[in-house]
């Protein structure tokens, strides 16, 4: 590679409940992506991760031997071997978001367990709302829904670009999936109970990001981002306008391998 062959590589993992992501920078340009499930063996998955970041991005016969600082963050974080230190999502999120969304001010993660709103001024987390105790309000949630309503994520995509929704009664996953069913035997279509999985989810963001205050410019991280028919929801019920995020799936591991970056 050019430049200075000693100048460190900067590595970030993010091992979430669902996916564990990874990225390569050097002089703050993204030089590589990795995405795996996490599986049982977290230390192993990041392991992995790890190995194919330093494949893609590192020119050498040996990239294993890559001068690399690596940071993590997630819920297995404390698993991931070779880390100089790890953050919190909060922190990690809203660094990586600032990388990726210049000038962010709140930061929208919907994860497979928890979901949280973070305002952001210059990359620092100063506020934040979480919801880590129902899966109504995650992406659990809305996976539950697709699988019941048998759809892959280009499937879901085209019938939230419909606009249609019906009010699901339950606010619990688990009773909910029960409601969803029901409605299926009624003959309400698809596109309905799906736009209603979404509005659900949007308005117990919009209440967690009432006790952050809603801020502007926003954008959503993980997964979701790469959903437009979510963020348009999302902006609906919140009124403010989302930008997209380029690779937003990775910013918790942007936020990380900045975070490595302060620490050696």
């Amino acid at each position: 590679m050019a430049g200075d062959p000693h100048e460190r590589f900067l590595a970030g993992i993010d091992c979430g409940s669902s996916f564990c992501k990874g990225v390569l920078l050097r002089k703050g340009t993204l030089l590589a992506f990795a995405l795996r499930p996490t599986g049982w063996n977290v230390a192993e998955t990041g392991r992995l991760v790890l190995e194919a970041l330093l494949a893609q991005g590192v020119s050498a016969e040996s990239p294993e031997e890559a001068p690399v600082a690596l940071a993590a963050t997630g819920y297995g974080r404390e698993k991931i071997g070779r880390a100089v230190g790890t953050l919190t999502e909060i922190s990690a999120h809203a660094r990586g978001a600032e990388l990726l969304c210049p000038g962010v001010r709140m930061v929208i993660d919907i994860g497979g367990q928890d979901s949280k709103v973070i305002a952001v001024e210059a990359g620092r987390a100063q506020d934040f709302q979480m919801n880590d105790k129902c899966a109504a309000g995650s992406g659990r949630f809305l996976e539950m829904a697709a699988k019941r309503l048998e759809l892959d994520s280009a499937a879901r995509e085209e019938l939230l670009a419909l606009e249609k929704e019906i009010d699901l009664n339950n606010t619990c996953a688990v009773f909910a999936e029960s409601e969803i069913i029901g409605l299926l035997a009624r003959g309400v279509s698809r596109e309905e109970i799906l736009g209603g999985a979404v509005v659900s989810i949007a308005r117990r963001i919009a209440a967690l990001a009432g006790r952050t205050g809603i801020r502007s410019p926003a954008a959503l991280s993980g997964g979701l981002s790469e959903s437009p028919g979510v963020r348009r929801v999302l902006s609906r019920i919140l009124g403010v306008e989302l930008r997209p995020m380029p690779q937003g799936i990775y910013a918790g591991a942007v936020g990380a391998a900045l975070f490595a970056g302060e620490l050696e």
